[in-house]
Formats: C-alpha cells, structure tokens, sequence
C-alpha cells in the first residue's frame, strides 16, 4: 500500500527542496518514491508554449527520473487573470481530474510526496485547500514553517489548527531557515514544544547561505531582467541580502557598509548610489524602472567583476519580488541539487511516519 506525504507550507517557502531532500533520502534507503502537485501555476520560463506547465513538477520529473508527463504530475494549472476561473469548472470535476493523475501516478510507488498549494489554506473557495486534499487522500503531513525567530511558534499553532479543522490529526512539523544561534533552543525548548502540543518533530533545516541564497541568474529570472555587466558570474555570485538605495548620497556609504555579500536596489539614473554601493562589499546591482547603467557604471562594474540587472519594475515591486525569493532548483545544477540533498536529508527526523 502507497504512503501518501503531504508537504506544505507557506508561499514560496521551499517545499519542492524539502521534496527533494525527502526523495533523495528515501530512495538512498531503496524505497521507491512518487511526487505530486494536485495545483500549480503556470511557468513562463520553459520552452514548452503549448501547454500550460508547472515549473516545480518539470523540475520534479527531470530531476527524480519519473516516467508520467508532467500534465499529469501537475493536473491542474492556477492562472492568475482571474479569481473565480476553479469556480466555474467546479469543485466536482477539479477533484476528478487530481484523483484520476493521482492514481495514475502513484502506482507502483511505496511512497508519494504530494506538494501543497501556495499557502495551506489557498484555494478553499473550491474545497482544494492542503489540509482538504490531504484529507482526500488520506495522507501524513509534514509542515514547513520559516521560523526566523521565537515568535513563530504560532505559526507552528496555527497549521496545526487549521489542518486539524479538516480532520488531519498526523501532523510534522520541520523548521526552516532557522538562525544557528537558536539551535539549544530549538533542541531544549521548541521540540518539546511541538510534541506536547499534538505534533511530530521532523528536523530543523539551519540557515545555509549556499543552500537558500539565490543566485544571479534566480535573481535575474524572478524579476525577467536583463543582464547588462557580468554574465560569467550569473551562476557563481550568489546574494545573501537585498538593500535599497534611495538615500542622499553622503549617507550612502555609511548604510551600505553595514552589509556584505548584498543585492544594491536602485533606480538605472542614481549613478551617485550605484557608485557608492560598488566601493562597499556589493555582488549585485539590480537597476529598476527599465532605466539602464551610465558609462562610469558599468565601467566601474566590469572593473570590479560586479554584475548588473536592469528590470523593468519599480523599486518597491523588485523589492517585494526578491524578498520573497528563495533558491531554486534546476535539473542542470547537479550541485546544488547534491547540496539539497545533504544537507536537507540530514536535518530530517522521520521514523515516526514508518518510512
């Protein structure tokens, strides 16, 4: 019989690399492992233009090997033009359809790791939130919650109520991004916590700034830019922190120092800041408004081996986008994938779900 594994989690949290490490894990141990996304969103970046596809589930494929079309991996497709798109098709038949390529999926598998929706609670206006496919297919689940600090142990609380609202009482929870300094506490504090709470603790994933700091190129397709300087380091550089410039300039300097390894944000005319940013510890300009570099800049730029992005967005939107930016997964990156792999499989704590 096929041990269905709901992962879930928050918007743009990491799901698909704690798949991944919980694939690579599994079959390392000789079992054999399914992945499904019931919903996901079209991507615009594959070369595939006659089919609406999801960027996480053809990554999925490529990388774990499966055999099934992606279609199917992935049944349906959330376009952002319009709220009430699932409306219209209705509940009945979406549930059919993600039934239907469940099946067909999980045959043959020991194990099935099925990827939620943006937030657990996304799509409940058609009875397809996590907790209710979770429900469907009588699944386990392990939660994902970012946990930068003490506080988000009402995050943890919160998951646990609304999935058990919907009749899912076998809950895991696993932190993520969690800072170093925190590791006592989570050890002597946190994990007790989860368990006297009704919950299983499956491991704590640390902060690691190969493992979740984007890298140019990630940077330069979450905001479709272009690359103006830099392009032999579009894999290598990776960003730990984004900054906005929009201060005076005599007080750039003083703010820029306070980081390294960061992101500069500024508008394609501040020469003033992009100047100022390149004499501190920078990786990365990124331009916005659609306004590219002057010639003192970019000459600067190449002399320093810094790279720069010129996006079409304002200054607050690439803010908001990169913010919100967490590593991806291609299946080119062997090392990465590798990184993944290790370190992820490592923080996991799962002999209480049996597998």
């Amino acid at each position: 019989m096929t041990r269905n594994i709901v992962i879930t989690g928050d918007t743009i949290i990491g799901k698909t690399l704690l798949a991944l490490g919980i694939s690579a894990k599994l079959r390392a141990e000789g079992k054999s492992v399914g992945y499904f996304k019931p919903v996901g969103s079209k991507s615009y970046d594959l070369s595939t233009t006659d089919v609406d596809i999801d960027e996480d589930a053809a990554v999925m494929k490529e990388v774990l090997g499966l055999e099934s079309d992606v279609s199917c991996i992935c049944p349906l497709i959330r376009h952002k033009s319009s709220y009430d798109e699932f409306l219209r098709i209705g509940n009945e038949k979406l549930h059919e359809k993600i039934m239907k390529c469940f099946s067909e999926i999980s045959a043959g598998n020991e194990i099935m790791l099925i990827e939620g929706t943006k937030s657990p609670w996304h799509l409940l206006h058609v009875n397809l939130s996590t907790a209710q496919i979770a429900t469907s297919l009588e699944a386990n689940v392990i939660c994902l919650v970012n946990f930068p600090d003490i506080t988000a142990i009402d995050d943890i609380l919160l998951q646990r109520d609304f999935f058990k609202m919907h009749g899912v009482d076998d809950i895991t929870i696993v932190l993520n991004l969690v800072p170093p300094m925190l590791r006592s506490t989570i050890q002597e504090h946190i994990r007790s916590f989860i368990e006297q709470h009704g919950m299983h603790y499956g491991g704590t994933i640390y902060q690691n700034r190969e493992l979740f700091s984007p890298s140019v190129r990630e940077i330069l397709r979450a905001l479709d830019g272009e690359i103006i300087t830099g392009e032999d380091k579009i894999d290598a550089v990776i960003v730990d922190q984004f900054m906005v410039g929009s201060m005076a300039p005599e007080n750039a300097l003083k703010w820029f120092r306070r980081a390294k390894h960061k992101a500069v944000i500024t508008s394609g005319d501040r020469s003033d800041i992009c100047l100022a940013a390149m004499e501190t510890d920078t990786n990365l300009l990124i331009l916005t408004g659609g306004m590219g570099p002057d010639i003192r800049t970019i000459s600067r730029a190449k002399e320093l081996g810094i790279p720069i992005i010129m996006t079409a967005h304002d200054t607050y939107s690439t803010g908001q986008i990169v913010d919100n930016l967490v590593t991806t997964i291609t299946p080119e990156n062997k090392e990465k994938i590798a990184l993944v792999e290790k370190i992820i499989g490592e923080a996991l704590v799962l002999s209480h779900l049996g597998i």
